[in-house]
């Protein structure tokens, strides 16, 4: 009677097959393995390895213009001035708007 509802069972046939996953114990070791191939990999060059890279010029450029972490000069007064003009325009807008409502009233 089993056989006859695993049989008619549309899911039947996908469970009847094993299947031998990897267990965690072992994606554990090849994790490992992987991290002890890149322990012993060589190091990454930085910017103290490279004679050209660095110096005055180079402090110079990321303080205007920033890097990655870090914004420069032109991006930070670029950020006040729009901030700047947004404060404006908006206390413009809102003492046109109440103007209008209250200004009538005197």
């Amino acid at each position: 009677e089993r056989q006859q509802v695993r049989n008619s069972s549309p899911v039947g046939g996908k469970y009847d097959t094993r299947v031998d996953r990897e267990s965690a114990a072992e994606m554990l070791a090849k994790r490992a393995e992987t991290a002890a191939q890149a322990a012993n990999a060589p190091a990454a060059k930085t910017e103290q390895d490279d004679p050209d890279a660095g110096g005055f010029g180079q402090t110079v450029k990321d303080a205007v213009f920033g890097t990655k972490r870090r914004q420069g000069m032109i991006e930070t007064m670029a950020k006040q001035t729009t901030r700047t003009i947004g404060t404006k325009l908006g206390n413009q807008i809102v003492r046109g708007i109440l103007g209008s409502i209250f200004g009538g009233r005197r």
